[in-house]
């Protein structure tokens, strides 16, 4: 949503647009074209990965099975518990701390905080995923922070790691499941892949999602992620899944959508010419498809049982809505013809569109056979009289959603009160906590 949230995202893509492509607030170093790095870049082809492929190819103890899945019921896709056989219906809250951060080469920054070495809070983490629990919740959404994750030797911190073991510990503790999101990659080893080709023909989220360098980094930061939960043995059965992005866009105003002519070939090994409407559709639609493919096949590859998924904002029509904005969203090809386990669709009330018309510029158009989880929901303070008036509304765009194909919600926030201008679920004595909880409403499709 076109929503005042201060995050690393704005900050960095400030930052990027003066200093090059590498995530992370990183600068490259090389000329592009001219690395080194290129006849390193490697893509996993998008395949399915089951586990006795796995075993076949490594002698690594296999990972624990993850306990949500997704089976096929009647023709549609639901989401199940392994353990017990029982439908699971995913109700959360995003679990967010945003704060100033130093990053691993020393520049300031602020961003999602929440596992920062010297600030992850562990009693607090406790505490919280134990009430969501009781008030009967079963799903906490978490953002990784790129300024801080990644290390500088070049891979994933092992202090920042350390917290998200403990976080999972208490996930398992209180019955809650993990799902793990984020803007932009750490720099590091996953920006000197990525700068492979960057930055003169593709740039800031283009550069990540088009060209092969781009597909090839992120598929190493995602296998790494995964492979390093693991062989710290952290109770990754309770990771409900991993989302290869918070919220999926490309740049129309940057290289080579920017351009008017020019061919330009994408990591799927086809070329499109510019000066066309529709291979330049096509780029961003084959694209889109074929990163979110690519990066859930990596992840599968050490960890065959765990869920994938993408998060996606409104896209700008049929119903108009974000006029002047150049982000630009695939969504209906991604819901319905990538290999994702399930598709996070994020819905604001209050702002352009109602519900019904959020819906047809997705493109669920009816989707069963995959799931669609609200991944994000809230409201904007401004936007109305009273934090009981916006509890009345959650509710009912909650209820209206079930008819109109959505199988899971996650709020945002749970308490985020470094944003003061949405609201958050425990505001005002806990209002629209009141109205969500599903210890109040066990049904999420009634009143």
């Amino acid at each position: 949503m076109r929503r005042p949230r201060v995050g690393a995202a704005l900050l960095l893509a400030l930052a990027l647009g003066l200093s090059g492509c590498e995530e992370g607030g990183g600068t490259a170093t090389t000329a592009p074209g001219t690395s080194s790095i290129t006849s390193s870049v490697t893509i996993t082809a998008p395949t399915t990965v089951t586990s006795a492929a796995i075993a076949a190819t490594t002698t690594a103890p296999a990972p624990p099975e993850h306990h949500i899945g997704v089976r096929t019921v009647d023709g549609a896709g639901r989401f199940y518990n392994r353990l017990t056989g029982e439908e699971f219906v995913p109700r959360g809250n995003n679990y967010v701390r945003l704060g100033q951060q130093t990053t691993a080469d020393g520049s300031s920054t602020f961003g999602h905080a929440l596992f920062d070495p010297g600030r992850y809070d562990a009693a607090t983490v406790a505490a919280d995923l134990a009430r969501m629990h009781v008030d009967g919740y079963n799903v906490v959404r978490v953002f990784l922070s790129p300024d801080t994750l990644g290390a500088e030797s070049g891979g994933l911190s092992p202090e920042y790691m350390k917290n998200v073991v403990d976080f999972l510990g208490h996930s398992r503790d209180t019955e809650m499941y993990v799902i793990f999101t984020l803007d932009w990659l750490p720099g590091g080893r996953y920006g000197e892949i990525l700068n492979a080709d960057c930055c003169d023909e593709f740039a800031l989220m283009n550069a990540n999602f088009l060209p092969p360098a781009g597909v090839a980094a992120n598929q190493a930061f995602f296998r790494d992620f995964a492979s390093e939960l693991i062989d710290r043995g952290a109770a990754v059965e309770h990771v409900m899944a991993y989302q290869v992005r918070n919220e999926m866009f490309f740049d129309s105003d940057q290289p080579p959508l920017s351009f008017s002519a020019g061919v330009f070939t994408t990591a799927n090994g086809s070329s499109y010419d510019m000066s066309l409407a529709a291979e330049r559709e096509a780029m961003i639609r084959e694209g889109a498809i074929f990163f979110v493919d690519s990066v859930a096949a990596a992840i599968r590859e050490v960890d065959p049982s765990v869920l994938v998924s993408v998060g996606l904002f409104v896209p700008h029509g049929p119903n108009s809505v974000r006029v002047g904005d150049p982000r630009l969203v695939v969504s209906g090809p991604i819901i319905w013809e990538s290999t994702l386990d399930f598709v996070d669709l994020h819905a604001y009330t209050g702002f352009e569109l109602d519900l019904p018309e959020h819906v047809e510029n997705f493109g669920v158009d009816g989707m069963e056979e995959r799931p669609i989880v609200m991944g994000e929901f809230g409201g904007e303070v401004s936007r109305f009289p009273s934090t009981s008036a916006a509890a009345l509304a959650m509710r009912d765009w909650q209820v209206e959603s079930c008819l109109l194909g959505f199988d899971g919600w996650i709020f945002w926030t749970w308490d985020l009160f470094e944003q003061p201008d949405f609201f958050h679920a425990l505001m005002d004595g806990g209002a629209i906590n009141g109205v969500l909880a599903p210890v109040i409403r066990p049904d999420p499709c009634t009143t």
